[in-house]
């Protein structure tokens, strides 16, 4: 055990930098390393959040006082409606599956839509009706009129009510180029959370090291690995191609016969013969 907890923080270095390595090796094609690096995170993610989602089950709905432990029923329908998810793998009860997803996602929904009601639209009019023009140091007035501005101008540009055109026209082009900034931002932010974590694991592979051993020292065993495979890739044989049988040819219909006239037509024919003559 003690020798474990020696080795432990040597192999959490070994396995961060194959593991880091793995995943960045896409940026090469899509290979065996990748692969084992994805599967090895979603079997790694599942079995993380179940055992969180069970001991979070146990402490709220049984050991709290109070709850199921104490005799309080009410605690089991939770448990019960979660238990409901297993029957995805039955095809005849398959039907009761639905009960947990529509608990979940009626649940879900509402908390989301009063949340980004609440956060994204009461609270915005809240603090631009709040922002203050007077009284504070010059910059931060400016400040808070472009802030109020542009909100107006992008509501404006919402505004169908009446033709975009004249004042309400000249609002309505301001509110589209101050939407356009907004978006750039946005973007620019995502990009920028996206380096900042490749620069993480960039300064991981540099600057980590345990008892003598630093983590860029895999970076050629990586590169060992990736050689491997791709010549392997080269030299494989091809898989044999298993020979289909021909399909039967397809039966061809018998020849109908020619329409028969009812009796009644067969008797007129002569007659409209001898009229035509």
């Amino acid at each position: 055990m003690a020798l474990l907890e020696d080795i432990a923080p040597f192999l959490g270095v070994v396995f961060g930098a194959l593991i880091t390595l793995f995943v960045y090796s896409i940026l090469w094609k899509e290979n065996p390393l990748s692969r084992a690096a994805e599967h090895l995170f979603i079997g790694l993610a599942a079995a993380y959040i179940t055992a969180t989602v069970y001991d979070a089950a146990m402490k709220v709905a049984v050991l709290t006082p109070g709850r199921l432990a104490e005799g309080n029923i009410v605690w089991a329908l939770p448990i019960i409606i979660g238990f409901m998810y297993l029957f995805f793998f039955t095809k005849k009860y398959f039907w009761l599956y639905r009960f947990p997803v529509a608990t979940v996602a009626g649940i879900g929904a509402g908390l989301v839509v009063v949340g980004n009601i609440q956060t994204n639209f009461v609270a915005q009019i809240a603090a631009t009706v709040q922002l203050p023009l007077w009284g504070v140091p010059m910059l931060f007035p400016l400040d808070n009129i472009i802030i109020i501005l542009g909100v107006i101008t992008a509501l404006s540009f919402f505004f169908f009510t009446f033709e975009q055109k004249g004042p309400l026209g000249i609002s309505a082009r301001v509110g589209r180029y101050v939407m356009m900034a907004a978006f750039g931002s946005a973007y620019g932010f995502t990009v920028m959370a996206r380096v900042s974590l490749l620069i993480g694991r960039l300064r991981f592979l540099y600057e980590t090291e345990e008892a003598g051993f630093w983590a860029y020292y895999m970076i050629p065993v990586v590169i060992v690995l990736l050689i491997i495979i791709a010549y392997w890739e080269r030299t494989r044989k091809p898989p044999a191609e298993v020979p289909t049988a021909a399909p039967p040819p397809a039966a061809v219909p018998p020849p109908t016969p020619p329409p028969v006239a009812p009796p009644e037509e067969e008797e007129k024919l002569p007659k409209k013969r001898k009229k035509a003559s």
